[in-house]
């Protein structure tokens, strides 16, 4: 039976196809890679093993990260989901009194809907202010209780480092345990989502008490353990979100963001959206799947991405969460899909050939 975000998913898919998108999968870093690395095929798969060692001791790396921050009067706020989140940081603004806040937008800020909670509150979103400031780390590290902070520009972190009250959202997946491994890990990050060598602005804070500024620290599940309890799953927790799986995705190139209806969307969504939010809801996307493997190949660290997505397809059948209905609309969703691709590649091809014998004309 077709979930109502099913029918909306390919509402906009439609919508988006009437759009001519082009197919554009021709990423590629290996020459950027081959000037910062001496073997990157060695570097991903070095850091696929520290983010795999990190998530699979998330708790012993949180309950150790929490003890050194508590040894400088600082700690760490849980929260099972954004309800909770919400909660706990509106309350602790009120308790401060702190009547306007500058949010630093990031795909986590727009997954708990900070937003729209804060204003909710009546509390004043000003963009200027170095009075409090509400930031997603990139990571947290746990060997110096230290947090690793990515600016747009000066003026940034000047705001976000010089701020009296600071508050810092991040997901349960994002710590690592030592201080060397954050190196790599940007660099493949820059690589992959910038196409550049560096990640310049990039800052490692460690909070103080005897800084004189307030820090509080928010650690989110928001159903990441979901995947965490799947023993193949769990790698995607791994993602870095440089998406360059999108990239390289000719799905995604023709249908953009719209038709998920999610912050997460792509390659990536295909996988974990049934889990964090459910099946019957997200199940479609798993099977709006070519099955290319593009974006398995570009991952930088080596999630296999198209064997999760196969196993999602056979998960959900043998538990009879997809029936003859179900697989009878899959199937046209991605036949449909297929003869989209195929007719831009064709024109791709066409042009192509038909320029390179116009110049040989000439």
């Amino acid at each position: 039976m077709s979930s109502q975000e099913e029918k909306t998913f390919i509402n906009d898919c439609k919508k988006e196809l009437e759009k001519n998108n082009p197919i554009d999968v021709s990423f590629n870093v290996e020459y950027i890679a081959s000037s910062l690395f001496v073997s990157y095929s060695k570097v991903r798969n070095w850091v696929k093993n520290i983010l795999n060692y990190n998530i699979n001791h998330l708790d012993e790396l949180w309950e150790s990260f929490n003890r050194k921050l508590e040894k400088n009067n600082n700690k760490i706020s849980w929260a099972i989901d954004y309800n909770i989140l919400i909660d706990n940081l509106t309350k602790l603004l009120r308790e401060n009194k702190i009547k306007e806040v500058n949010i630093f937008e990031s795909r986590l800020i727009e997954e708990v809907g900070l937003n729209k909670a804060i204003a909710n509150e009546e509390i004043k979103i000003n963009y200027q202010t170095k009075k409090c400031v509400i930031v997603e780390p990139l990571y947290a590290i746990e060997q110096t209780s230290s947090i690793v902070l990515n600016f747009n520009s000066n003026i940034e972190r000047d705001i976000i480092l010089g701020a009296e009250f600071k508050i810092f959202i991040i997901p349960i997946n994002k710590i690592i345990k030592q201080i060397k491994d954050i190196e790599p890990i940007i660099g493949l990050l820059s690589i992959n989502k910038h196409q550049s060598k560096y990640l310049p602005f990039t800052t490692i804070l460690t909070p103080k008490e005897s800084d004189g500024k307030t820090t509080n620290i928010f650690v989110i599940d928001n159903s990441r353990t979901n995947l965490l309890e799947l023993t193949k799953h769990r790698s995607m927790l791994c993602c870095i979100e440089c998406d360059a799986c999108k990239k390289v995705c000719p799905v995604y190139s023709l249908i953009k963001d719209e038709p998920y209806n999610n912050v997460f969307t792509g390659p990536v969504a295909n996988v974990i959206l049934p889990f964090m939010e459910t099946i019957p809801a997200y199940k479609h996307l798993s099977f709006s799947c070519t099955l290319c493997g593009n974006c398995q190949k570009v991952c930088p660290v080596n999630i296999p991405i198209r064997e999760l997505i196969i196993q999602n397809k056979n998960l959900f059948t043998e538990s009879k969460c997809v029936d003859y209905k179900d697989r009878v609309e899959a199937k046209l969703i991605k036949t449909y899909l297929i003869n989209e691709i195929n007719k831009q590649w064709i024109k791709k091809c066409f042009f192509k050939f038909h320029k390179k014998h116009l110049t040989f004309l000439h």
